[in-house]
């Protein structure tokens, strides 16, 4: 590499690990993340408290049927399982299932560019981590979703990956069979099938009806499922927070210019 090439890498390296907001790099990623998220906006707030209210579909299947109901389904019951195939496949079936994929890959692709546009900067790292008090409001919305976004990557991540595999799955045992082909003796025990297991049921956050790790229903089946809701329910805070940022940084900035334009 030439030394006059490998100074500018190395000088546009050192800012973006400095000041990441001065570079274009990071004004380009703004620009996807903003206006990707506003495009998945209201279907990642839907199933992201549909799956919010899923975690406990067992409990509310039981709430919806009553013990006598005189060998009649209850409406209750309809209403579950239509809320199910809500979430699942949008009441279109494989089609809806698609649908479902591809969100699933660009919610993704919305996660990894917040992700990037979480970076403040090597000395201001540590305050990204939390909340200022005393800011105006605007600037708490905005810090209330990065630091939001930071602290539930994790979950948001598992819950749109294993979405992406659930819709896809046929591809997934695909490309699993390719990277460790089954044995003429397999017995099940490769380790893709063990992290494919565990993906499907880290989606749901349960095995049988179950909290996972727990043995039983009690204290731990209700903390796990609790801990799942939760999270399940950052997508959907993460769009209304960044509704807000872009409410500030976008349409009210053109709201007042235009009142000011009529005022003339």
């Amino acid at each position: 590499m030439p030394a006059t090439s490998h100074r500018t890498t190395s000088s546009a390296w050192t800012r973006w690990l400095q000041r990441p907001r001065s570079t274009a790099f990071r004004k380009a990623v703004f620009q996807l993340h903003l206006w990707s998220g506003i495009a998945l906006g209201l279907y990642i707030f839907f199933i992201s408290v549909t799956g919010s209210v899923l975690v406990y579909r067992n409990e509310l299947y039981v709430w919806a049927t009553p013990a006598s109901n005189g060998g009649t389904v209850p409406w209750g019951f309809h209403a579950v399982s239509t809320l199910i195939e809500l979430h699942k496949n949008l009441l279109a079936g494989q089609t809806g299932l698609v649908i479902n994929g591809v969100a699933a890959a660009a919610m993704i692709f919305v996660l990894l560019t917040g992700l990037v546009l979480w970076w403040p900067g090597i000395t201001q790292w540590k305050q990204a981590l939390v909340l200022h008090r005393g800011v105006p409001w605007q600037r708490f919305v905005w810090d209330l979703h990065r630091v939001m976004g930071f602290w539930s990557f994790a979950a948001m991540f598992v819950f749109a990956f294993s979405g992406l595999y659930l819709c896809f799955g046929s591809a997934f045992h695909a490309f699993a069979d390719w990277l460790q082909p089954p044995a003429a003796n397999d017995d099940g025990s490769r380790l893709v099938d063990t992290l494919l297991y565990w993906l499907a049921f880290l989606h749901f956050g349960r095995i049988n009806g179950i909290g996972l790790f727990c043995a039983g229903p009690g204290f731990c089946d209700q903390a796990v499922k609790a801990t799942w809701a939760l999270f399940g329910l950052a997508p959907a805070l993460m769009f209304a927070t960044g509704a807000l940022v872009w409410w500030n940084r976008v349409l009210r900035p053109l709201w007042h210019g235009q009142r000011r334009k009529h005022r003339r």
